[in-house]
């Protein structure tokens, strides 16, 4: 993913009411969206240096938006979670990640069998749900940041696939320089750990990438190991 104008310095002062940030421009105070509905834990400390895009698109009631935290380890780490499913995307149309590629020519939001709602990526016989993965806690990256009844819901979902005897994968996007490996919090959200380890047990293939990202391009990096919490 390529930025072109490059993404903009500015100085984060707050996120509040979920999806709004002060930042400070030069002399000046703008108010920026913040599309991320998590704890944003570690990556919104007042005073972090941080980068924003800003938008052609005339009728957004917010012209810019918070893309990159710079936390105070000095990791750099997107925060914008809509960006987890274009990373995806891309490193699919590219053939970027073999192990994906090998299955076929991927779709976007295709329907769960026998359900309402939809999984993020589908091809014949697979499905794959993306989460994106930005709190570094102890050294090991962590999902969820928040309680989360959604993602629980995905990870059943995808369980039953795998049941059915589908491939069946759960993706986590890291665009986290500082995290080497993921596992899930479970004194945050119980009931989506206890999912992922009875999801594991049942054939759900959980993966997790690492991506760099920087004010002029995001690109992918490695594979990380996923480890089931006991």
């Amino acid at each position: 993913m390529n930025f072109d104008p490059p993404l903009k310095q500015a100085i984060l002062l707050r996120r509040y009411k979920r999806f709004l940030a002060d930042i400070r421009v030069g002399e000046g105070i703008e108010t920026v969206h913040c599309a991320n509905t998590g704890a944003m834990h570690g990556c919104s400390d007042p005073m972090s240096r941080v980068w924003y895009s800003t938008s052609s698109n005339p009728r957004r009631k917010l012209q810019h938006s918070l893309e990159i935290v710079e936390t105070s380890q000095g990791h750099r780490v997107c925060v914008n979670t809509a960006r987890a499913n274009q990373l995806v995307a891309e490193a699919l149309e590219t053939n970027s990640i073999p192990e994906l590629s090998r299955l076929g020519t991927w779709r976007r939001e295709v329907g769960v069998p026998d359900e309402s709602g939809r999984f993020d990526f589908g091809t014949d016989g697979v499905v794959m749900e993306v989460k994106m993965v930005s709190w570094l806690r102890n050294g090991v990256g962590v999902f969820p940041d928040a309680t989360s009844v959604r993602a629980a819901r995905h990870v059943e979902s995808l369980k039953k696939c795998a049941q059915r005897g589908m491939r069946a994968i759960l993706l986590y996007c890291v665009p986290h320089s500082g995290v080497d490996s993921v596992t899930t919090a479970s004194d945050i959200d119980p009931t989506y750990s206890e999912a992922i380890s009875d999801a594991v047990a049942d054939g759900v293939d959980v993966l997790a990438y690492r991506w760099s990202v920087s004010a002029t391009n995001w690109l992918l990096d490695r594979e990380l190991p996923f480890v089931v919490e006991d």
